[in-house]
């Protein structure tokens, strides 16, 4: 519980932020309070100190970063992306820190991921609570350069609506300077903006389900099919069957399913909501699916999933706004913060890894955190 301490109070805190936003009308003070909220956020993360799993990769790259591994990038293992590259150079030439760096990713996050969050929510301050429980915190601790990709392209989705394909691709060709994920994104501009069809995105979604719950291996029997049967697929049916002996129902399992059942009830009414809804509905319909069908490779499965998480950030708070009573409204939303506090607790509660610090008071160092991070066998499931 004491691990999970320091989140509790920051969630908290983004909610009273918006309780107080959602009941005032003033335009002026609905604008303080996100003001608020966003400082609360980016003193969180921008000054957090050694947390989650992967500061010792970003750590030892920060140290050893040079302008020859900018100017004769290649594609060997150890190198990152070019445009991650220059701008850990840049930051290393100005002050020679890695809180320093740390700091910079997360102001470039926050200023990309508000700016976002203006256009596609009324609320930020319980936007940015979805953002940091369905898979935000991960983001902004352990994927800095995934985390610069994903708010860029965030914030080329407008031209997805406007239907302009040139700057759309030139944002996304910038994000994969940050994270070869990326590519994923390019594709999206062509059906993105076309809404699924309710009845179809409900079989998907039943199909999926299904194939979680009977731990089906969706890639082994479409390499059987194909006629592979060889190393490769064996490799692969034993690391899915590995992973299906852990596999269980859970509290996110169980989550999921109600969600999709909801967009799906609810479909007609998100629809009117907003003239891009579908852009946002398509995101939590892939976020969904691809989940529930790739559940069997559990890093493949988080790090696709992450690029849609955007869907989570929006189309909860407009679910809040489809019910008809003002009392299913309220109940839904206290759900909704119950629920994100329940699962940030257990999440930041279950490993030493999660122990917030900040470096503006006293923080471990690294040489300290990684002792105990090898002691403890680091991040579960990493």
């Amino acid at each position: 519980m004491s691990l999970a301490l320091p989140y509790i109070v920051l969630f908290l805190s983004l909610f009273i932020c918006g309780l107080y936003q959602d009941h005032i009308k003033d335009i002026k003070y609905k604008t303080y309070f996100s003001i608020v909220a966003v400082v609360i956020f980016f003193f969180f993360f921008g000054f957090r100190g050694f947390i989650a799993g992967d500061w010792t990769i970003y750590y030892e790259f920060f140290k050893r970063c040079t302008f020859d591994d900018v100017v004769n990038y290649s594609l060997k293992e150890g190198d990152f992306e070019p445009g991650f590259t220059l701008l850990c150079f840049i930051c290393k030439t100005i002050y020679n820190d890695y809180f320093f760096f740390q700091f910079i990713v997360a102001l470039i996050d926050t200023v990309l991921l508000v700016r976002f969050l203006r256009k596609a929510v009324d609320n930020i301050p319980y936007a940015l609570i979805l953002y940091i429980t369905f898979n935000g915190f991960i983001i902004s601790t352990d994927l800095l350069r995934n985390s610069i990709a994903i708010m860029i392209f965030l914030n080329s989705l407008v031209f997805i609506k406007e239907r302009k394909i040139i700057p759309y691709m030139l944002l996304c060709t910038l994000a994969l300077t940050f994270h070869t994920s990326s590519l994923f994104f390019y594709p999206l501009y062509f059906f993105f903006n076309k809404r699924c069809n309710k009845w179809l995105y409900l079989i998907l979604f039943i199909i999926s389900n299904i194939v979680f719950i009977l731990h089906i291996s969706i890639v082994p029997s479409i390499l059987g099919f194909l006629g592979d049967g060889g190393d490769l697929e064996n490799k692969i049916i034993a690391y899915t069957e590995l992973l299906n002996e852990s596999k269980t129902l859970s509290i996110g399992y169980l989550e999921r399913l109600f969600t999709g059942f909801l967009l799906f009830i609810y479909y007609n009414k998100l629809k009117e909501l907003r003239n891009d809804n579908a852009i946002y509905f398509n995101g939590i319909v892939t976020y969904l699916i691809l989940s529930l069908l790739l559940s069997e490779f559990q890093v493949l499965s988080e790090r696709i999933t992450y690029l849609f998480s955007f869907g989570y950030w929006v189309t909860w708070l407009d679910l809040s706004k489809c019910f008809k009573y003002d009392n299913n409204r309220r109940l839904f939303k206290v759900f909704m913060i119950f629920y994100c506090l329940l699962r940030m607790s257990i999440t930041t509660a279950s490993t030493t890894d999660f122990k917030y610090e900040n470096i503006l008071f006293r923080h471990g160092s690294y040489q300290e955190k990684l002792y105990i991070k090898n002691r403890t066998g680091g991040l579960k499931g990493k």
